[in-house]
């Protein structure tokens, strides 16, 4: 019968698994480890789909998984390759989407006020290599040059909020925003952050009311304009945000824009 010999002390056993009790117990070595140097020459195995991931221990049999999760759809996958099946998919999520039977699940929520959104976010972020990225890319890149994806614009996307982003974007960018509520207050800061001390970069932080409530309290008194989407509305809107900065005093305070990023790390300022 053929023994089975300690690599690390050269004790002979009868079996593979009393000789990993006692490597374990003795040496201090765990089932991976041991596995890897008594049958794998010491080299831990890597996904068999060819992205060079090491793949997870299987403590149900003892042994080495053959894919990372997820990655034998790479090698074995009949629908994944199937463009009339990815087409098909592709439109009965849309028809769900457009009827209410299937939502988005992080609609409204960012990664300030969700952990979810947050972890989700980060794990992707950490997991994906180079490599996969740009696999990623490119087949984001050829799905919506086929049009298997299709872009959601207006009140169809599952963001939109009544067109306030582009009323925020056309007020802070006008004149009228600049002389009448923002200058007035970097000059009374004597143009200098009034967190850090720095006079670049600067911006005018909302430290009473935020900039989208003055929005949402225009939207209010303006129903009907609040739904429009020509742009000659939303400027007429934009204008009224400024005058509401002005007729109701609203506080603002002079900091960089580091510090404007402290503040608000969602913006994208």
């Amino acid at each position: 019968m053929d023994k089975f010999k300690c690599m690390y002390c050269d004790r002979e056993f009868e079996s593979y698994d009393s000789m990993r009790r006692h490597v374990s117990r003795t040496h201090k070595i765990n089932s991976q480890k041991c596995y890897v140097d008594y049958y794998l020459n010491g080299e831990w195995p890597t996904c068999k789909c060819g992205c060079g991931e090491k793949v997870k221990w299987n403590p149900v049999n003892g042994s080495f998984r053959e894919f990372v999760q997820g990655h034998q759809s790479r090698v074995a996958n009949n629908w994944g390759h199937n463009k009339k099946a990815i087409e098909k998919s592709a439109e009965t999520r849309r028809q769900q989407f457009a009827n209410g039977e299937r939502e988005v699940w992080n609609k409204g929520l960012n990664k300030d006020i969700d952990d979810r959104v947050a972890n989700n976010g980060k794990m992707k972020s950490e997991s994906f290599t180079d490599e996969q990225k740009k696999e990623y890319s490119d087949r984001m890149k050829q799905m919506w040059k086929n049009e298997i994806i299709t872009p959601l614009t207006g009140s169809a996307h599952s963001q939109w909020n009544g067109g306030s982003s582009t009323i925020q974007q056309i007020a802070r960018g006008s004149k009228k925003h600049y002389e009448t509520w923002k200058y007035p207050i970097l000059k009374r800061d004597n143009f200098t952050c009034q967190h850090c001390g720095s006079i670049s970069d600067l911006q005018v932080h909302h430290d009473d009311i935020e900039f989208s409530e003055v929005i949402g309290i225009i939207l209010e008194e303006n129903v009907d304009l609040a739904n429009s989407e020509w742009f000659e509305d939303k400027k007429i809107l934009a204008d009224k945000v400024m005058e509401y900065h002005v007729e109701h005093n609203i506080s603002g305070i002079t900091i960089c824009k580091k510090c404007h990023c402290e503040l608000h790390p969602c913006y994208n300022l």
